[in-house]
């Protein structure tokens, strides 16, 4: 007879488990079963996630460094094991790029922007016009980031394989 709480224990120890297969150089694990992953991709980097195991909700998957991001939703343990394989391996890519000092640091000040912009908004009174401004100049860096999508080619496309594992479209963000 299964309960959440058995099933919640098993996912977690099983996702601790086949992390520990994939090289995962720490895990921290706690009561309120919200795991800490830190995987070693260069001696100066270290990629690190977050899971949060909610009972019969689901599990949610944050990478907490090299920079913060909700990555998403899972509810199977393969799938959330699958997802960080690629993202390591794509990562361990980066690193050998001459230009991933570069996406750091345009990741930092992309995470300070979000910082500043929350404390703008919910510590003072902003005009509407700041806020059309604001996203008028977001549309002008997302017509930006597109045009440089489009110019650029795929690493990895539908039928290429990053490591051992197949990757389609929807993996690497685009739309079906």
């Amino acid at each position: 007879m299964s309960n959440e709480f058995t099933t919640d224990r098993v996912s977690s120890d099983m996702i601790n488990m086949m992390a520990k297969q994939m090289g995962a150089v720490h895990i921290k694990s706690d009561s309120a079963y919200i795991n800490i992953y830190t995987f070693k991709i260069g001696e100066d980097l270290r990629i690190k996630y977050m899971l949060d195991l909610r009972r019969g909700k689901g599990m949610y998957l944050h990478r907490v460094s090299p920079y913060p991001i909700m990555l998403g939703k899972f509810y199977g343990e393969t799938d959330i094991i699958d997802y960080i394989r690629r993202d390591l391996q794509k990562f361990q890519n980066a690193y050998n790029s001459e230009k991933f000092e570069h996406f750091l640091e345009l990741t930092e000040e992309l995470t300070q922007f979000n910082r500043q912009i929350e404390q703008l908004f919910l510590n003072r009174n902003v005009p509407e016009a700041a806020f059309r401004e604001l996203a008028d100049e977001l549309k002008e860096v997302r017509g930006t980031i597109e045009q440089i999508g489009e110019e650029c080619p795929m690493l990895y496309d539908n039928d290429r394989t990053i490591g051992e594992l197949t990757v389609d479209a929807s993996d690497l963000g685009e739309e079906e």
